[in-house]
């Protein structure tokens, strides 16, 4: 139905611009109406050319479709499934999604396109449902516990590229000195009766499908808790696990009590550091992109992330698995987790750790503190800062950079993790302080 409808509408898309009318008709070339592809999102499309080419994707569909309703057994190559697991890891994991937000930003163009997104659609489905034939792949991903993520990254997708799309395009219609699309459509709704009707249907309808949702899907309750013994792997609510990956890479303290409250502080601290004046009340990206790409990365990559993480690929003990692989509750991967005392002291110098424990952890000492520092005088030599500065003065540009250093502390630290098994750059057992 996905591929048909795309279809649809590639040969809607063109027949609008074929005729030259639409409610973006004040602009010669492609139409700026808010539901088809803007000024800056691609070359004007062949009609004939992308019905086939959704035609033939439908096509290629219904006949996956029969094949399993036949008892078919068109599966996802086993030598696809084998290499997905091997190079997956944390690593791969989070540089890959790092990499994808990158690619989002720069072809942002590109990827509002409406076609390009059909197309995306496309592909995933495809690749879920080939995805659905492997046993251990759709026993995590049914789980009860794991159908509202599923959930969550469909709609996570497709607003984050609603969003992106009128970004998009309002930038190209005010680089043209037109007015965004926000200012076009500055009817307002009344409450009564167009948003209450709206809500109340809304409501009904989520009602129905809670109902539906009880009845099909089993109540994921265990067994009433033991302290004799502990389900593996232990996880915690969806919405806490990334916090719980992060326990990986950070002390309880700071990874359970500073960082969650540092995410709050800064998220209440936005309206008094932000001096921009610009992007209220509109989609745009041109005009807030410093702001734009923090929250978005932040957001994402930093939390949305984490949580898919640690419910699809976290298994026993915490291990990380690929999607298709067997969880194994004897899989053991040997570390040596070091900390940076360790690796100054014994392999630089080569000499025993000192008992005293500041000259013992002075190096790690020394590197947290040049970090915070040293390292928001450079950032202001930055032009972008610079106007920070000049705009909003050193105490705002102080709690931006604070902001930002304690951020960037979390993908610096699972990066030392991963690659020299640094597990604390401060260690001091002694008095539970542990950086």
């Amino acid at each position: 139905m996905v591929a048909i409808a795309a279809g649809a509408d590639a040969a809607h898309f063109s027949e609008v611009r074929d005729a030259g009318h639409g409610r973006g008709a004040e602009v010669h070339g492609p139409s700026l109406d808010d539901h088809q592809p803007a000024v800056g999102l691609g070359r004007p499309m062949d009609r004939t050319l992308w019905t086939l080419v959704w035609a033939v994707v439908a096509v290629m569909f219904q006949a996956m479709g029969l094949s399993y309703a036949l008892g078919g057994q068109f599966a996802l190559p086993l030598f696809i499934r084998d290499f997905i697991d091997f190079v997956s890891g944390p690593t791969t994991f989070f540089v890959g999604a790092t990499l994808g937000f990158i690619v989002m930003l720069v072809w942002r163009r590109f990827l509002a396109n409406g076609l390009v997104a059909w197309a995306i659609v496309n592909l995933l489905l495809l690749f879920f449902g080939l995805s659905m034939t492997d046993y251990d792949f759709r026993d995590i991903v049914t789980k009860p516990d794991n159908v509202p993520i599923v959930g969550m990254i469909v709609l996570v997708g497709f607003f984050n590229w609603l969003a992106l799309r009128r970004a998009v395009i309002n930038d190209a219609r005010m680089a043209q000195g037109l007015p965004n699309l926000e200012e076009r459509d500055p009817d307002k709704t009344l409450t009564w009766p167009d948003l209450v009707y709206t809500e109340l249907i809304a409501m009904v309808a989520q009602t129905i499908f809670l109902v539906i949702w009880g009845i099909a899907l089993q109540a994921p309750l265990e067994q009433p808790a033991s302290s004799t013994s502990a389900p593996n792997p232990s996880k915690a609510p969806w919405y806490f696990l990334g916090l719980q990956e992060m326990l990986v890479y950070f002390d309880p303290w700071m990874a359970g009590v500073v960082l969650p409250s540092l995410i709050i502080v800064g998220l209440m601290a936005i309206p008094y550091i932000d001096t921009n004046k610009a992007g209220n009340g509109y989609y745009t990206i041109n005009q807030r992109k410093f702001a734009y790409i923090m929250f978005q990365y932040g957001f994402l990559v930093l939390w949305v992330i984490l949580i898919l993480l640690g419910t699809f690929l976290r298994g026993p003990n915490w291990n990380f698995f690929g999607p298709y692989e067997y969880w194994d509750l004897h899989k053991l991967i040997p570390l040596n987790n070091v900390n940076l005392s360790d690796i100054v002291w014994i392999e630089l110098i080569g000499t025993s750790k000192p008992t005293n424990i500041l000259l013992r952890e002075l190096p790690g000492i020394v590197a947290v503190l040049a970090y915070f520092i040293l390292v928001p005088p450079l950032l202001a030599t930055i032009p972008f800062f610079k106007r920070v500065i000049a705009q909003g003065g050193w105490l705002r540009y102080s709690a931006l950079a604070v902001l930002l250093l304690f951020m960037a502390s979390l993908p610096i630290k699972m990066v030392l993790r991963w690659t020299i098994n640094l597990k604390y750059i401060i260690a001091i057992p002694e008095y539970f302080f542990n950086i």
